[in-house]
């Protein structure tokens, strides 16, 4: 009884953590702040809260490292970016921004492409940039649908930020896959303002 009581336990703590790391986490250094974990209904108001926090100097750089979330509060948060006059990055060789994510990278002042030249351009590549149409969950047994609404606000999105070539690369996903761009497509495309580090830390 003992045993089944910790196995229990030990599942709603995992659970509970898996649900945590799901929502944004932001860190901070200096000028620099981190966001990582997927993006969630109501995540506008913690990066706004974030944005308010007392600090000596204002926030100059946000690295993204997502696999995506909701459009909604994705798109709110790359409001709040470029209103900030924030730029954003993502290591292309290291780290990953997909999906929605791409939406916050896009609300950048200056995107940079961090080491942009390294990704394979297409569905191969694990890391970068990641693009793809919209989706939406029907139910467990039908799994996810493309969403031509939720596509189209996307595309709203990527153009109001500058980065209307961003809607050309989201369709060119194969099923069930993102399309990673080049350092070269996202430069070409003004999705990147730059391949280089910002140099902050």
């Amino acid at each position: 009884m003992r045993l089944w009581v910790v196995a229990l336990l030990a599942a709603a703590a995992w659970a509970a953590g898996v649900e945590r790391a799901a929502a944004i986490y932001l860190t901070e250094k200096g000028p620099v702040a981190h966001l990582q974990g997927g993006f969630e209904d109501g995540d506008e108001k913690i990066f706004e809260a974030f944005l308010k926090k007392p600090r000596a100097g204002k926030i100059k750089v946000l690295y993204l490292y997502s696999y995506g979330g909701t459009i909604s509060s994705a798109a709110k948060i790359a409001e709040m970016v470029r209103k900030a006059g924030i730029a954003t990055a993502v290591r292309a060789a290291d780290d990953v921004c997909d999906s929605a994510c791409t939406l916050v990278f896009a609300g950048g002042v200056r995107r940079y492409y961090i080491g942009g030249d390294s990704v394979m351009e297409g569905n191969s590549s694990r890391t970068g940039l990641g693009y793809h149409p919209a989706r939406k969950i029907v139910n467990v047994a039908e799994g996810s649908h493309l969403s031509e609404g939720g596509s189209s606000r996307l595309s709203e999105i990527y153009a109001k930020m500058g980065c209307p070539g961003a809607s050309d690369l989201m369709r060119r996903a194969a099923i069930n896959t993102v399309f990673r761009p080049s350092g070269a497509t996202a430069l070409k495309l003004r999705i990147a303002t730059s391949l280089a580090d910002p140099g902050e830390r």
